[in-house]
Formats: C-alpha cells, sequence, structure tokens
C-alpha cells in the first residue's frame, strides 16, 4: 500500500438539521471551509468513527447521523476514511487507526481553537472505530474529551495489543461502552467506565440466528456473520431516539442477572444516549429481536 497521506486519505463531513443530506467537507487550517458551513459552535458535537470496510456513507454512519438530528440541533461529523479501513487487510485497517486517532485529534484541537466548546464534543466509534476513538482521546492536547462511546469495540488483534492502541477508560472522563458480539468480532471484556452487557453481550444476539436473518432477508450474505455486532450501533441509534428504553442493572454476572440475584434496590442505569455519567462497573440489559428493540427493562425488579 502506498504512504498513508491523512490529508488525501482522511476526511470529515459535516451534517447538521440545515444540511441533513449533503456534506460539508472540514479541513485542519481551512477557516473559510469552516466559517461558510454550518457548524454552530453553540450546538453539541459528535464525531463518528466508522468500522472496517466502511466509510461517512456506509449505513451505520447514515443511521446514527440521521438519529442525531431527528433529536435536535448537532453538528454531526463523520469521519471518512474509506481507503484505510478497506478490506480484506484487517490487519492494516487496524493499524491504521492509529494515524487515523491521532490525526483526528489534530482535527479536533483546530477546532477548539476556532472556538468549539471541548465539553459540548462526543466521539462515538464503531468496532475498529471505537479503537480509533480511543487513540484520538489520547492525543488531544487542547483539553480532556468529556465522552467516549464505544460501539462493540473491535476484539480482533486488540486484545493483545497496549492501550495507547485502543480504547480504554483513560482516554476520556467517561467511556461507556455497548458489548454485542463479545469474543468473536467484538472486545472481550470490560474496557470503560461502564460496560453493557444487553443480551449477554455476546453472539448471537436475539434476532440474529441464522434462521432469524434469512426469515427477514433470505438473500442476505453478510448480515448472518456480522448481525450481532451491527446491534450496538442499532441499539445506540434507537437510545438516542428513546434515552429512557434501555434501562439496565448492575451485576457480578449474566448468569446472576437472569436469576435476579443483583441489587434490587439499585437504581437502573439507561444504556446508551441517556447514561448516567456516574455509573460504573458492568451491566445488563434484555432487549427484543428487532426494531424497536427496547423492552423498557426498568421492569425487571417489578416482575
Amino acid at each position: 500500500m502506498p504512504k498513508i497521506d491523512p490529508v488525501r486519505d482522511i476526511s470529515y463531513h459535516l451534517y447538521t438539521r440545515h444540511n441533513p443530506l449533503t456534506q460539508q467537507n472540514l479541513r485542519i487550517g481551512d477557516d473559510a471551509a469552516l466559517s461558510s458551513s454550518n457548524f454552530n459552535f453553540s450546538e453539541p458535537t459528535v464525531i463518528f468513527f466508522h468500522a472496517f470496510f466502511e466509510s461517512s456513507t456506509s449505513t451505520t454512519a447514515t443511521i446514527i447521523k440521521t438519529a442525531y438530528l431527528q433529536r435536535g440541533d448537532h453538528n454531526i461529523i463523520l469521519l471518512n476514511a474509506p481507503r484505510l479501513e478497506a478490506g480484506p487487510w484487517y490487519l492494516t485497517a487496524a493499524t491504521n487507526t492509529e494515524v487515523v486517532g491521532q490525526y483526528t485529534a489534530q482535527f479536533i484541537d483546530y477546532l477548539v481553537s476556532r472556538g468549539l466548546h471541548l465539553p459540548s464534543l462526543h466521539l462515538v466509534g464503531l468496532s475498529l472505530g471505537a479503537q480509533m476513538a480511543g487513540v484520538c482521546g489520547q492525543y488531544v492536547r487542547s483539553g480532556r474529551i468529556t465522552r467516549i462511546t464505544g460501539l462493540d469495540p473491535a476484539g480482533p488483534l486488540f486484545k493483545k495489543w497496549p492501550k495507547n492502541l485502543k480504547l480504554d477508560a483513560g482516554d476520556a472522563e467517561f467511556v461507556d461502552v455497548i458489548h454485542t458480539d463479545a469474543g468473536i468480532f467484538g472486545y472481550p471484556t470490560q474496557i470503560g467506565h461502564v460496560d453493557f452487557w444487553p443480551n449477554q453481550g455476546i453472539s448471537p444476539q436475539p434476532g440474529c440466528t441464522i434462521p432469524e436473518v434469512k426469515r427477514r432477508n433470505p438473500d442476505a450474505v453478510v448480515e448472518p456473520f456480522f448481525c450481532s455486532h451491527w446491534r450496538s450501533y442499532q441499539f445506540y441509534a434507537e437510545s438516542v431516539l428513546n434515552p429512557y428504553g434501555f434501562a439496565s442493572v448492575a451485576c457480578e454476572s449474566w448468569i446472576d442477572y437472569i436469576n435476579q440475584r443483583c441489587d434490587p434496590n439499585q437504581t437502573p442505569v439507561n444504556m446508551g444516549f441517556g447514561v448516567n455519567y456516574y455509573a460504573r462497573g458492568n451491566y445488563f440489559l434484555h432487549t427484543n429481536p428487532e426494531s424497536p428493540y427496547s423492552v423498557q427493562s426498568i421492569n425487571y425488579y417489578k416482575k
């Protein structure tokens, strides 16, 4: 592969309610592009880091973007690095998360120098994108990132890689993680301040068995393999519009959770958008097999 050129290989596409379908390109040092864009320093900003084999126009990025813009006014910036995260070269793509994370940190520092209020920034990453977000958080020089959300952070290779190359609780003031395919495509253990394990956090998630996928889409080729992994972003996108729909409870294990051996007096914590920043530890919940995925698990102890 030719030498990486971040200016050529990494771009940032802005969407707001004023341009929900048409991207505006932002670049480090390009004040003219920034000032002529719809970027509003008074609104919260979200940077979404896409996964392996994806780009800023992939379904995952589009669904996350759409959910936020339906919720309210946001600056939604979709990272675009398809050349660096292209398949089938997973090792190369995983290695490139470092340069993407570092360059995005420079991009954030540029925005801060032009007026971005850093506490209003939220990084969200899916799979390899979650690992990029972690690296990014480590390299921001203008302050400390307030929140990083990891959506089933990539597992292969990263379990053995050093902390500076992957997401962990040290990368932001608050790191929340949603596990849905732990041990296969997703990271197998707790890495955030709070980690959520819907349906035990493993494959197959409800609705993701091969027969279930084939019933929905008889021609599906990729979905049977990635369905559980993708559930993480689907749960999160739904939580943006339904912040209190994924109530979860802290417990020592999934077995204790399903046998109701958790503290019955605890206050449930919402998974996803509406999470309590003071939550710590591992939390469990059930979801529906199809959208809407929320089963209002706050009623778990009211059976």
